[in-house]
């Protein structure tokens, strides 16, 4: 072991959004800050992403998409959206024109995700270091207060010490047992939309220190995705069907789960609880040329997503009538007459009957009216937890008495509990709350100074 121990005035575990974005913050007030990070270099499930920007545009509208979020974190990502955006162009990153129907309710741009973490990189490493490729972090615990961390690199063990560490390490995805555990229901094998680096680090480090948990250990962000397919990051943008919202999504029973449209992210959660994992996607002709083809957001890629499925060997069906499509479908498993009462009793109460349903009925169903009609056989993904450690607005980690671990703090997806059910945003979390952490963090050493 190397003797020599480093100094610094803040530790932050993880380089992705949140983790750049606590230490540009930390670099602003005066701060020396070392970056650690696993992967080969900064940008962990951020640089992977779309580089979209956005939340809910006012609390109201947070609180009717998350009504059980939790109430003190949840809007304080509302109130730092336009800073976190300053943000961004503070870095010299081009950020586009808004749009405020984001997914027809949130306020968005796109950011340049490479040359913001790029300056945010070397801005870190000019004033103290960004180290890729570690292994084995481990937190230094003295007097019940986290002051600094092991970990080792190129071979070698080495020794930090600061006044504060930010967990940021991009939550749990990336492992089976974690998923198994805290998600549950066979969610260990639920294929990665995301950075497959992220496996729990930030969470058992702060376990390890007598953290808790957070709410909504069981929710979590992903996006449905053709089967049987490979997910890597060649398909998580080309393929992910955004435009399920307005599609016919039944499982192998042959029956509707969900309230489809509450969002594709939501029929993905649903969708691990159904048998197999498996579900089918049915639409037709209108969805197909006024939402599958068209551009999902702003800059969103534009492309026949059921073409490029059926390419790349995904079950699909395409036929002139919905009976030919139940025939195909059901080969795939699926219960064909159960598949065929369930699409007429969803045609009839399209079209105003009184019919019993298995999931409320969307409040844009489609019509099912003319084809060709359109099936794909759907699998679930994660992109990213909701739960994680339990924090407060300052990014503080909590005990399970409520009180803060000394010394210790956590953003972005380490950081759980600020979204249920639906998404409000992932990149603008990260933003967000590493600006607040190390607003805290550094708060809390020049006291303790």
């Amino acid at each position: 072991m190397n003797e020599a121990v480093e100094t610094y005035d803040l530790i932050v575990v993880g380089a992705g959004a949140a983790g750049l974005a606590t230490a540009n913050r930390a670099v602003d007030l005066g701060a020396r800050v070392l970056v650690l990070e696993k992967a080969a270099q900064p940008g962990g499930s951020a640089a992977l992403s779309a580089g979209i920007l956005w939340t809910a545009p006012d609390l109201e509208t947070l609180h009717r998409i998350q009504p059980d979020a939790d109430p003190v974190v949840g809007p304080l990502v509302v109130e730092g959206y336009e800073q976190a955006v300053q943000d961004v162009r503070d870095a010299g990153a081009a950020v586009s024109d808004p749009w405020f129907d984001h997914l027809e309710w949130g306020r968005a741009c796109k950011i340049d995700i490479p040359a913001l973490f790029t300056a945010w990189s070397q801005k870190v490493q000019a004033s103290g270091a960004l180290h890729t490729e570690v292994r084995n972090v481990e937190l230094i615990v003295e007097e019940c207060a986290v002051v600094g961390a092991r970990y080792r690199q190129g071979g070698e063990l080495r020794e930090a010490r600061a006044r504060g560490v930010v967990l940021a390490t991009g939550g749990f995805q990336g492992d089976a047992e974690l998923k198994q555990q805290l998600i549950g229901n066979g969610a260990d094998d639920i294929a990665v939309r995301s950075n497959p680096h992220s496996v729990g680090d930030g969470l058992r480090l702060g376990l390890a220190t007598g953290a808790a948990t957070s709410r909504h250990l069981s929710g979590f962000y992903g996006h449905t995705l053709p089967s049987p397919l490979p997910v890597d990051p060649n398909v998580f943008l080309r393929l992910t069907l955004y435009f399920s919202a307005y599609g016919v999504v039944v499982n192998r029973q042959g029956r509707r789960f969900t309230d489809e449209s509450l969002g594709d992210e939501v029929t993905n959660q649903r969708l691990v609880q159904q048998s197999g994992h498996r579900g089918v996607l049915i639409w037709d002709d209108q969805v197909q040329q006024q939402r599958a083809l068209a551009e999902p957001y702003p800059s969103g890629m534009v492309l026949d997503r059921f073409a490029e499925a059926a390419k790349l060997g995904a079950r699909t069906a395409e036929t002139d009538s919905l009976e030919q499509l139940v025939d195909i479908v059901s080969s795939w498993g699926v219960d064909g007459p159960a598949l065929s009462s369930t699409l007429e009793t969803y045609r009839r109460a399209s079209a105003g009957e009184r019919v019993a349903l298995d999931a409320p009925l969307p409040r844009r169903p489609t019509p099912l009216a003319a084809g060709p009609f359109r099936a794909v056989e759907i699998q679930p993904c994660i992109t990213i937890p909701y739960g994680g450690l339990r924090v407060d607005g300052g990014s503080r980690v909590l005990d399970r008495d409520g009180e803060p671990v000394r010394g210790l703090f956590a953003a972005g997806a380490d950081a759980g509990g600020a979204q249920d059910l639906r998404y409000v945003g992932g990149i603008v979390f990260g933003l967000v709350f590493g600006r607040r952490a190390a607003d805290s963090a550094l708060a809390t050493a020049l006291v303790s100074a």
